[in-house]
C-alpha cells in the first residue's frame, strides 16, 4: 500500500503542477497580447515562465537520452515516470548518466529547478544543470539521498556564469560516494522534471548571433592570373566598386556589379561582381557604394606566392596531430606535448593488447580511425601524384631527410595503420580510442584504457587500398617498406573480397566514441581492387570487372571511397580494362556536370544546393576535387575555375564572411571543437573547421541556429562540435584542393 500511496500523492502532484503550468502560461499569453507558445520562444525573459517542464504523461522518455561509461542501465516510461533499469552501476558516478538537452540559461536569472525520484534500493544520485562540453562542469548540483519513497527536490539558483544557450539536465547514477560496492540490479523513477523562473530582473538576453559581413571574397587573396569574384549581399539594380591599394589609398580598379538575383541557401538578395582583370601584386581591400550600403570588404593580397603560408599551414596540422609521439620545436609552438597514447590498446572483448601507437589524432578528440585515416592518406597521395609537391622542409622531423616532406607525413599514419592489421586474418581494426572522449586536455592527459573496436569491412577495404596504393608510392623511395604495404593489402583483400556488409561498423554497447558506421562497403572492395591490380595484381581484373558490373558510383567522403579508384583507373586506362575505364571516366565528368549544374543557383559557386551536411566544408573541397579530375579527363579549364571557387569559399567568399582556416584571414573560427586549442587557450592554425551544418546536429547548434537558411548554420563556439570541430580528413582535401593553386 505504501507504494501505491507514493503514486497516487505523485499523480496528485503531477496534475496540479499541469493546471499551475497551463493557468501561468494563459496569463502570460494574455498580459503579452499573444499565445502561450510564442510567449515561450520569446526572448524576454519573464517570472514565473516554466523553461522546463516535462511529466512523461505522453508515454515516452520526452528526449531523455543515456550516456554510459563503464555502467550498464536502461530508460522506458513505467507509470507514467521515466524508469531508468541500472544493471550495473560501474566505476564512476557517471557511469549511467540520463539527460536531456534543449533549454537556455540566462546569466543573472533566478531559477527554480525542481523534478521528484525515488528508488526501489536506497542510494545516492547527482544532480546537475551542467555545461554540455568543454569540462562539462555543472552551473548547479547536487546529491540526492533517494529511497523507495517518492519526494520532490526543489532548489533555487541564480545562473552565475555567462549565459548558455545549449546546457544540459543530467542525473548521474553511477557508482556514488555512498557505494562500497555495486549494489547489483535496481531502478530509480523520476518524474515532474521542471525549471522555472523565479526572478528575471537581473537576467542577460542572449546575445544574438553577430552581423556578417556584406561584401565577401577570399581573404587570402589571389594569384595574379585568378579569376577575382566579389559578392554583395544588397539588391539594388545600380552600385560600383573599386579596389583600393592598401599602401597608398588610391583606387586601381573600379568595375559595376552584375544583376541582383536570390541566394537561396542564405536566403539573401545578393550580386556579383568580376575583377579577374586586376593583375597587380599587392594588398588591396574593396570599397562598395550600392544603394544604401557604403561598406569596404576584408583585406587581401594579390601576389605568385600568396597561399604559401596557408599551405604550409594546413599540412603542419598534420604533425600537430601526430600521436605516440613528442610534438615540438618551433613548429609545435604553444601545442608541444610529449609523447602520447603509447601504452598498448585492449583488444575488444578479449584479455589481449596490442600496441597500435602513433598516427593522427583524428579530430578534435584523440581517438583514430582508420577509415577517416585512408581518406586522409588518399588525398595527399592524390596530391602528391597530381602536383609538384617535392619541398623538404615543411619544418617537420624528418624535413631534410632528402624524402618529400608529404610522403614523411603519409608514412606516419602508414606505419600506424599497419599495426591496426590483425596479423592471424588480415582484417583490419576499425578504430583505437578509449571507452568514451576525453575532457579538454592535452593529449598526454588522457590515460584512460585504450581499446581496438572490432575488426570492420569498411576499414579492411580501405586498408587494403591504400597500401596497395603506398605500394607504388614508396617502390624507389623504400622498397622494403613498399614491399610489406603490398603484402599487407593481400592480406587484407583475403579477408575482405568476399565479403557483403549491408550493417557497417556499430559501437559496441561500452564505446561511445565516433562510430563511422558506413552501410555500403562495396566502394571500399573496389577501390581495394583497382589499387591493387595497379600495383601490380593482374589478376584481379576479371573481380573488378565484376565489381563494376554491379557498382560504380563516385564520392570522396570516408563512407563513400568510389571517385580514388575510377580516377586511379581512368587516368591509367590499362588495355585489360579500356571499357571499365571509360565508364569510370564517364561517371566522373557526369558527376563534375552535376556539380556544375548545380552552382550555377548559388551565388558563391557551391553545388550542395540547400542541404548543408555536417562537414559540409570537406564537401566543398571534395568537389573541387572532383572538378579537377574532370579537368584532368577532359581537358576542359572551365572545370578548374569553378574548382577555384570552391577554395575561395573556403577562404572567405561566402555568406558567413568566415575564412573556415584557422589563424588565416581577418575573419577566421576563434574557437574550434579542438581539445588541444581548448586546453591552450587559443586556436591551433591550419585548421579547416566543419562550416555550416543546417541539420543542427549539436545541442548548441539548436539552441542558437534554430530558424536559420542552410548556408548561415554555423556558429564559432567550441560546444557546436557540429560545426566547428575539425579533422585530419577535412584538412586532406583543402591540401589536395589547394596543391592545384600552388
Amino acid at each position: 500500500m505504501k507504494g501505491r500511496n507514493t503514486m497516487l500523492l505523485a499523480n496528485i502532484r503531477k496534475t496540479l503542477r499541469r493546471f499551475t503550468a497551463l493557468m501561468s502560461a494563459a496569463i502570460l499569453a494574455l498580459g503579452a497580447g499573444t499565445s502561450a507558445c510564442a510567449q515561450e520562444s520569446s526572448a524576454a525573459p519573464v517570472n514565473g515562465a516554466e523553461i522546463v517542464g516535462i511529466d512523461f504523461d505522453d508515454g515516452g522518455t520526452d528526449g531523455f537520452t543515456i550516456y554510459n561509461n563503464g555502467g550498464v542501465c536502461e530508460i522506458a516510461n513505467r507509470d507514467g515516470s521515466l524508469a531508468v533499469d541500472i544493471k550495473s552501476c560501474g566505476n564512476l558516478d557517471y557511469a549511467n548518466q540520463v539527460y536531456w538537452d534543449g533549454f537556455q540559461l540566462l546569466q543573472g536569472c533566478e531559477y527554480t529547478y525542481r523534478f521528484d525520484i525515488r528508488s526501489d534500493i536506497e542510494r545516492q544520485v547527482e544532480y546537475r544543470l551542467q555545461l554540455n562540453g568543454g569540462d562539462y562542469h555543472a552551473y548547479q548540483s547536487g546529491p540526492v539521498q533517494v529511497t523507495p519513497e517518492m519526494q520532490t527536490v526543489s532548489v533555487d539558483f541564480v545562473m552565475n556564469e555567462e549565459s548558455d544557450p545549449a546546457p544540459r539536465i543530467v542525473f548521474n547514477m553511477g557508482k556514488m560516494a555512498d557505494m562500497d560496492s555495486d549494489p547489483g540490479p535496481h531502478s530509480v523513477f523520476i518524474d515532474n522534471v521542471s525549471l522555472t523562473i523565479k526572478d528575471a530582473s537581473g537576467a542577460q538576453v542572449l546575445e544574438s548571433l553577430p552581423e556578417y559581413p556584406l561584401v565577401n571574397l577570399s581573404q587570402i587573396g589571389y594569384r595574379p592570373s585568378d579569376p577575382k569574384y566579389l559578392v554583395l549581399k544588397e539588391d539594388s539594380e545600380e552600385g560600383s566598386f573599386a579596389v583600393i591599394d592598401e599602401s597608398t589609398g588610391e583606387s586601381v580598379y573600379e568595375g559595376r556589379f552584375e544583376k541582383p538575383f536570390y541566394d537561396r541557401a542564405s536566403d539573401t538578395r545578393v550580386k556579383k561582381a568580376d575583377f579577374t582583370d586586376l593583375d597587380v601584386p599587392g594588398t588591396y581591400h574593396i570599397h562598395v557604394e550600392s544603394g544604401d550600403v557604403s561598406a569596404d570588404s576584408y583585406p587581401f593580397v594579390i601576389g605568385d606566392d600568396v597561399y604559401d603560408s596557408l599551405y604550409r599551414s594546413i599540412l603542419t596540422m598534420l604533425y600537430l596531430q601526430r600521436c605516440g609521439c613528442e610534438v615540438g620545436g618551433e613548429t609545435a609552438g604553444a601545442f608541444t606535448h610529449p609523447a602520447c597514447h603509447t601504452g598498448e590498446a585492449l583488444i575488444y572483448g578479449t584479455d589481449r593488447t596490442k600496441d597500435v601507437s602513433g598516427g593522427w589524432h583524428d579530430a578534435g578528440d584523440y581517438g583514430r580511425y582508420v577509415v577517416s585515416g585512408a581518406k586522409a592518406v588518399a588525398d595527399l597521395m592524390l596530391a602528391y601524384e597530381e602536383y609538384d609537391l617535392s619541398f623538404d622542409d615543411l619544418g617537420i622531423p624528418e624535413s631534410g631527410n632528402g624524402v618529400p616532406d608529404v610522403l614523411d607525413e603519409i608514412c606516419y599514419e602508414l606505419d600506424w595503420l599497419l599495426k591496426m592489421q590483425d596479423p592471424e586474418t588480415g582484417g583490419v581494426y576499425h578504430k583505437v580510442t578509449g571507452y568514451a572522449f576525453p575532457g579538454e586536455v592535452m593529449p598526454e592527459a588522457e590515460t584512460e584504457q585504450l581499446v581496438l573496436a572490432p575488426i570492420s569491412t569498411a576499414a579492411t577495404g580501405d586498408f587494403a587500398a591504400v597500401m596497395a596504393k603506398a605500394s607504388v608510392l614508396y617502390r624507389e623511395i623504400d622498397p622494403a617498406f613498399a614491399a610489406a604495404a603490398l603484402d599487407a593489402a593481400g592480406a587484407a583483400w583475403k579477408y575482405v573480397k568476399d565479403l557483403d556488409d549491408s550493417t557497417g561498423f556499430v559501437n559496441p554497447g561500452d564505446i561511445s566514441t565516433g562510430e563511422y558506421p558506413d552501410r555500403g562497403t562495396d566502394d571500399e572492395i573496389f577501390w581495394a581492387a583497382v589499387e591493387l591490380y595497379l600495383a601490380g595484381e593482374e589478376v584481379l581484373s576479371e573481380e573488378i570487372s565484376a565489381r563494376y558490373s554491379s557498382y560504380l558510383r563516385s564520392g570522396l567522403g570516408w563512407n563513400r571511397m568510389g571517385s580514388y579508384a575510377m580516377y586511379d583507373l581512368a587516368a591509367a586506362s590499362p588495355e585489360a580494362l579500356s571499357d571499365v575505364a571509360e565508364a569510370c571516366r564517364e561517371q566522373l565528368v557526369a558527376a563534375a556536370d552535376e556539380l556544375v549544374k548545380n552552382s550555377e543557383k548559388d551565388a558563391y559557386g557551391m553545388a550542395l544546393e540547400k542541404s548543408y551536411p555536417w562537414g559540409s566544408n570537406m564537401s566543398v573541397a571534395n568537389n573541387g576535387i572532383q572538378l579537377l579530375m574532370a579537368e584532368t579527363l577532359t581537358d576542359d579549364s572551365s572545370y578548374r575555375t569553378l574548382a577555384k571557387e570552391q577554395l575561395d569559399y573556403l577562404l572567405g567568399n561566402n555568406a558567413l564572411g568566415y575564412c573556415f582556416v584557422t589563424g588565416f584571414g581577418s575573419h577566421a573560427p576563434q574557437h574550434p571543437h579542438h581539445r588541444p586549442s581548448q586546453a591552450v587557450g587559443s586556436a591551433m592554425p591550419g585548421m579547416l573547421v566543419g562550416g555550416p551544418d543546417s541539420n543542427l546536429e549539436d545541442p548548441y547548434a539548436k539552441g542558437v541556429l534554430s530558424g536559420q537558411p542552410a548556408a548561415m548554420c554555423y556558429v564559432d563556439h567550441e560546444q557546436s562540435y557540429s560545426t566547428n570541430e575539425v579533422t585530419i580528413y577535412w584538412n586532406s582535401p583543402l591540401i589536395c584542393l589547394l596543391s592545384a593553386f600552388l
